[in-house]
């Protein structure tokens, strides 16, 4: 008994984590054909509950305020609230707390598409401030309740859901895209902040989402400012060492040399001629060259210019120093994604690493060593 009271007490949680887990496990590939759908059917219905339980919300304070106008006028024995309760008036409450665990339920599923797409698609160590956000989005959901935390929480997972589609429409992904993102979460919280006044909402809550939904974004640009918005929809797929990489023909998939184990034998594109250096280790090649392929899943249509920044560890100085800079464009679409590689001459014994950028944003990073 004990548990189920637990759990009606934190039901809005429960609901929370289950949309959350619901989409952990069904979300698709930003490459499948049904990706489009999946975003707006969660806004539109999340939006559409929350317009349903603020007509509810209106509904029930008009009737509390009948019925103190019935205990202020009552000339016989003082009735309390309670004894003036209707059953309509008890319906309408339970309607409401419905409303709310429907809310959280797709806010959850809204801001697990921002989680599961934002780490498939960046490395885990620049994803930390977008971590951060959600699981306070989380806890935030548990300790506030009311209509304006859930509408915040609204606004957080609409803005990312933005950051990471809008370079999907525009099929492209660099600064300008990110800020028009920005730009068209604005506005689109400043239509939902106007329409929800309409049907309820406070002075006092209507300045709350109005300031927030300008310095939420001002945030986002801050953290894009100092490069710890990734790279999204691109995302590192296979990458690694090789010896040598071949470009046999500029055709449409790729060859791996058999030794490489767990890598599907195509056609030919690239041939992968080496020892994959799977434990990340190399043996001194005495100067000779070292070859970094790699793979970019982007979804259909979109392009960036990709670059790969060869870097050595400095032991003394105790930092990254550039050693080389290659650069090359990608076309999305392809479900394991758009093959590249750079390669560098002359290396020497030490730690190595390579940075795939887009933009100047981190997508990816391996690291080698050298001995």
């Amino acid at each position: 008994m004990s548990l189920i009271k637990l759990a009606i007490k934190h039901f809005k949680t429960i609901s929370f984590f289950g949309g959350f887990l619901l989409d952990l496990w069904f979300l698709p590939k930003t490459t499948s054909e049904y990706y489009i759908w999946v975003g707006p059917i969660d806004i539109g219905i999340l939006l559409l509950v929350i317009i349903i339980r603020q007509t509810i919300k209106r509904n029930l304070i008009k009737r509390k305020k009948r019925i103190k106008k019935q205990i202020d006028s009552s000339k016989e024995e003082k009735k309390t609230f309670d004894d003036l309760r209707t059953k309509g008036y008890n319906r309408i409450e339970k309607a409401t707390s419905w409303a709310t665990y429907t809310v959280s339920f797709f806010l959850g599923t809204l801001l697990s598409h921002t989680l599961v797409y934002y780490f498939r698609s960046s490395d885990v160590l620049q994803m930390w401030p977008i971590f951060l956000i959600v699981v306070l989005a989380i806890l935030a959901n548990e300790f506030f309740y009311g209509t304006i935390p859930d509408i915040i929480l609204f606004y957080i997972g609409l803005t990312f859901y933005f950051i990471f589609n809008v370079p999907i429409a525009i099929n492209k992904v660099n600064t300008y895209t990110f800020f028009v993102s920005i730009l068209v979460s604005v506005i689109a919280t400043s239509i939902i902040t106007t329409l929800l006044q309409r049907i309820y909402l406070s002075k006092k809550e209507v300045i709350m989402l109005i300031v927030f939904s300008l310095l939420f974004p001002f945030l986002l640009l801050r953290l894009y400012y100092i490069n710890y918005i990734p790279a999204v929809p691109l995302a590192l797929g296979n990458a690694g060492f090789y010896s040598k990489v071949e470009k046999v023909y500029s055709g449409a998939t790729y060859s791996y040399d058999k030794e490489d184990k767990g890598l599907v034998q195509e056609k030919k594109f690239f041939v992968l001629n080496k020892d994959h250096y799977d434990m990340n280790t190399l043996k001194n090649t005495n100067g000779g060259a070292l070859y970094f392929y790699s793979s970019i899943i982007s979804p259909a249509n979109v392009t960036a210019e990709i670059t790969n920044v060869w870097e050595k560890y400095d032991v003394e100085k105790k930092i990254w120093i550039k050693q080389a800079e290659i650069k090359y464009a990608i076309s999305g679409g392809r479900e394991d994604g758009y093959r590249g590689y750079s390669e560098i001459g002359n290396i020497t014994q030490g730690e190595w690493r390579v940075r795939v950028l887009a933009d100047g944003r981190l997508v990816g990073l391996r690291k080698i060593m050298v001995y």
